[in-house]
């Protein structure tokens, strides 16, 4: 008797620096007055980024309702009313804050943006391939994984860093004989994909085992309503693929989802 294939997933959204998108830790500046304004602070970012600015007046954090936040280039970068700057744009943008009221400047960020580098393609063979053409086919069309209607979203593009965290789980699970989104040395979705420098915001993972060909594994994970959700989810822009098979013949499949 046929063996039932398997599926399974995992969503990690914690970016590497931050909650929910890339923040990096606070870029403090430090005054002994308000009236000595220092040279403006070097930061860099890269575009999708964000980080948070503070000011810090005689040791005392300055509290956002006495700041007042501005960008001189919102192409380049935005900046909140809490201070939390946004990368938007490749460039440069000085980004200042003022104090409610008298309106006097007390610090000036220099922020440096540049753009990410470009995605270096995953060779795919023939049966990968298939897998990335029947998913973007599928979030061509738009899909409905459980409740949630998904509308047509824009095609995910083959990256090679991804695929080597896909290839090599797919192949660590084939060779070890297990099924799961942890290694059995412990590394999960986030430790692989870390090693292989990719620099991400948002990363997902299906997997699967058992099915045959590329029709049956992405029809598989259509029917399920997490790996649907993942699937059709226009946050992610790239996508990594892993396929290997064990000594038996049977074959484990792997989407690293990824949006840098």
């Amino acid at each position: 008797m046929r063996r039932r294939p398997f599926l399974l997933l995992l969503v990690c959204l914690v970016p590497a620096l931050g909650a929910c998108t890339v923040s990096r830790r606070a870029a403090q500046l430090e005054l002994s007055s308000p009236q000595v304004l220092p040279a403006a602070s070097q930061q860099k970012l890269t575009v999708g980024q964000s980080m948070q600015l503070e000011v810090t007046l005689n040791g005392r954090r300055v509290p956002p309702d006495e700041l007042n936040w501005t960008s001189s280039d919102p192409r380049i970068v935005s900046v909140s009313a809490g201070g939390l700057v946004q990368a938007a744009g490749a460039g440069q943008a000085l980004v200042r804050a003022t104090q409610t009221g008298p309106g006097r400047t007390l610090a000036e960020f220099r922020m440096q943006v540049t753009a990410p580098p470009p995605a270096t393609p995953q060779r795919l063979d023939s049966l990968t391939r298939q897998v990335l053409e029947l998913t973007n086919a599928a979030r061509a069309r738009g899909q409905t994984c459980g409740r949630a209607t998904y509308p047509p979203a824009p095609p995910l593009q083959p990256e090679a860093r991804l695929g080597a965290a896909a290839q090599g789980h797919a192949a660590d699970m084939a060779a070890r004989n297990y099924f799961s989104h942890v290694s059995q040395d412990g590394r999960a979705l986030k430790d692989r994909i870390d090693a292989t420098g990719y620099s991400w915001r948002l990363i997902a993972e299906n997997i699967a085992a058992g099915q045959t060909d590329a029709q049956e594994v992405v029809t598989g994970w259509l029917n399920s309503e997490g790996h649907c959700r993942n699937l059709m989810n226009a946050a992610y822009t790239e996508l990594g693929l892993g396929l290997a098979q064990n000594a038996g013949g049977k074959r484990y499949w792997v989407q690293d989802f990824g949006t840098r």
